[in-house]
């Protein structure tokens, strides 16, 4: 009889290959022929288990952050406040030598597990910070929501300057594995929360303790609060307290220094318009989720589908997917939960039943119609944050950008 094979147990060992080779060669080091050499069986066989090296990179990126996940709550069992956004740091920080950001820029099935799980941080940290905030241990001015967003900027940032294998927490690009840039960020950054920088050997914010056991320089430099690795010398754009002039570009300003310092010829002119165009996007999509979408019943990712089909009409599932900038998978999962709610219709093409064609519901445009309408007005709101001719400047170049890159042939992108 042949040996009966937990399919889910296979799954799991096919997505955990695949996630040692992203931690030692980055994403695109993920092919069907190494996983199989990884495993040691016959090229082909993950295909069993698996659509394509896409799905397998996806279900690995989310077994990690799963597994991170997990972690820090078995070590912040009893912690809370500032103590518990330690434990938090530094699992995130111990993991810079496979970074999410280059996994979840590899395709969107990843960048919708980052953004999901993101947004399960934001409310885990939302809830570390009022703790901290009842208990004294936070008194920065800057409303709970924004330290939030620079934490989550941070570690973000963090990940995105790490490289594969780069030996994990405290290990900056260029460094040669001297200094530990990622720590010293976040612990300025945590340090500041309490007013100021803690002292090496010294309880942390609130009154917490070091981290004991320390395993990593990152690991560490966030027990010591920074204090003897102070960001007030990069440019000084950032002082003792991690907050500088303008906390949320405070990790920017550091990060365009250091790499100048550390890897001479950077371009920091290129490198501040990907960090600061990542950094806000991040931010409006968040606030118009937050604020509009998650209030409207549904996701940011949903309300893109339900505008697809409301600007473009009904779609076969495949185009909506390319107008909307999404995966199929993705689109076929929203239409599913969309279309029981009753806002989009799901209907087999005509000859070949295998292929659906989505359109909206009468409810599902009267909804998006209200939505939109409160969208709009948010979308206001934030333009007017700069002046009409500004704003009129900054769409132009947009714009330009945009069609500039859509000519370009070495840049890889979504329709």
């Amino acid at each position: 009889m042949p040996k009966r094979v937990d399919h889910e147990q296979r799954r799991g060992e096919i997505a955990d290959a695949a996630w040692r080779l992203i931690a030692e060669r980055g994403p695109d080091a993920v092919t069907l022929r190494e996983v199989s050499a990884a495993l040691g069986v016959a090229h082909g066989a993950p295909a069993h288990y698996f659509a394509g090296r896409a799905a397998i990179v996806e279900c690995a990126f989310r077994r990690a952050l799963d597994d991170l996940d997990a972690r820090v709550a078995r070590r912040a069992a009893g912690l809370s406040g500032v103590a518990a956004l330690h434990v938090f740091c530094e699992e995130v920080i111990a993991h810079t030598g496979t970074p999410f950001a280059r996994v979840a820029a590899s395709g969107p099935g990843p960048a919708a597990v980052l953004a999901e799980v993101t947004a399960r941080w934001r409310t885990r940290l939302a809830a570390r910070i009022e703790e901290g905030r009842r208990a004294g241990g936070i008194v920065a001015p800057a409303p709970d929501g924004v330290l939030v967003e620079q934490l989550l900027a941070l570690l973000h940032g963090v990940q995105a300057l790490a490289e594969p294998g780069s030996g994990g927490a405290g290990t900056s690009p260029g460094s040669g594995g001297a200094g530990a840039a990622p720590g010293e960020v976040v612990a300025a950054f945590l340090a500041g929360l309490g007013g100021g920088a803690a002292r090496a050997g010294t309880a942390g914010p609130g009154g917490d303790p070091p981290a004991a056991g320390a395993r990593s320089p990152g690991r560490a430099a966030i027990a010591r609060g920074g204090a003897d690795n102070s960001m007030g010398s990069v440019d000084g754009s950032v002082d003792g307290s991690g907050n500088g002039a303008d906390g949320f570009l405070a990790f920017t300003d550091v990060a365009l220094a250091r790499a100048g310092d550390r890897l001479p010829g950077t371009d920091r002119e290129a490198m501040a318009l990907v960090l600061n165009l990542h950094r806000i996007a991040g931010s409006l999509v968040y606030d118009l989720e937050s604020t509009v979408h998650r209030p409207a019943g549904w996701s940011w990712s949903a309300f893109r589908l339900l505008f697809t089909l409301w600007v473009a009409g009904g779609q076969e599932a495949g185009r909506a997917a390319e107008l909307c900038g999404m995966s199929r998978a993705a689109v076929s999962s929203l239409a599913n939960t969309l279309a029981a709610g009753e806002l989009v219709r799901r209907t087999p093409t005509a000859g070949d039943r295998r292929t659906v064609h989505l359109s909206l519901t009468d409810a599902g445009t009267d909804r998006l119609v209200a939505a939109f309408g409160t969208h709009n007005r948010r979308e206001s709101e934030w333009a007017a944050l700069l002046g009409a001719d500004d704003l009129a400047a900054l769409n132009t170049l947009l714009v330009r950008l945009a069609r500039a890159a859509h000519r370009a042939d070495w840049i890889n992108r979504r329709t």
